[in-house]
């Protein structure tokens, strides 16, 4: 919870009056900052609800709430991250949206997901993850499949390196022909029936930028 007051609108005094440095002046900032401590006073409590900007120790006590257990060498901002949606974590855990919601929650846009793998156990669930998320995040992926994997299948992983490619532009050539027939009428045979041949050729070339 976030309360934002414009402070210098609400104290701004008459130009007469708004000297610099002036007796009046001081007493202005004093005012703007006693207040400004109350509001922080009345807004603390709220704060305290949210994960997001509550105290590190009011955070430990709802993760405790919604079972939720700080990991090693996990960032503060991931593990205020699950706790804040431990809840939608836990409802969307049964589903394939649900799991590519919580991920990309987490910071990891690109995930794959595929069940019932032909020549594989049928129980077998495959995690397609960048070869980046996986190193910096395989703890977190660890715990996630204990606290969230359904009962019955098991999870194995599988990593996708993105390697970007540059190719030089090269020369290419086209060739395109066009062909007109017509044929005057006045020159046809008595019994209207010729035979007439055409050749058509057609080339498209398309350059991709990268």
């Amino acid at each position: 919870m976030s309360i934002n007051i414009d402070w210098a609108a609400l104290t701004k005094m008459p130009y007469w009056l708004a000297r610099p440095a002036s007796e009046l002046d001081k007493l202005r900032k004093g005012a703007v900052r006693f207040w400004q401590r109350f509001v922080d006073m009345l807004a603390f409590p709220a704060k305290q609800l949210d994960p997001m900007t509550a105290e590190l120790e009011f955070v430990h006590l709802l993760a405790w709430e919604r079972d939720i257990e700080q990991i090693t060498s996990e960032t503060e901002l991931m593990y205020r991250t699950r706790v804040k949606y431990a809840l939608p974590f836990a409802k969307g855990a049964g589903s394939k949206s649900g799991w590519l919601d919580m991920f990309k929650k987490l910071g990891m846009t690109w995930v794959g997901i595929d069940e019932r793998i032909s020549q594989t156990d049928w129980d077998v669930v495959d995690l397609q993850l960048l070869d980046s998320d996986f190193g910096n995040r395989q703890k977190l992926i660890d715990y996630i499949c204990r606290q969230y994997g359904r009962t019955t299948r098991r999870y194995q992983y599988t990593t996708v390196a993105v390697m970007p490619l540059a190719s030089p532009p090269n020369t290419f050539d086209n060739q395109h022909g066009y062909e007109v027939a017509t044929v005057n009428t006045n020159l046809l045979p008595a019994k209207r029936f010729m035979t007439m041949d055409c050749e058509h050729s057609y080339h498209v070339a398309k350059i991709k930028q990268i």
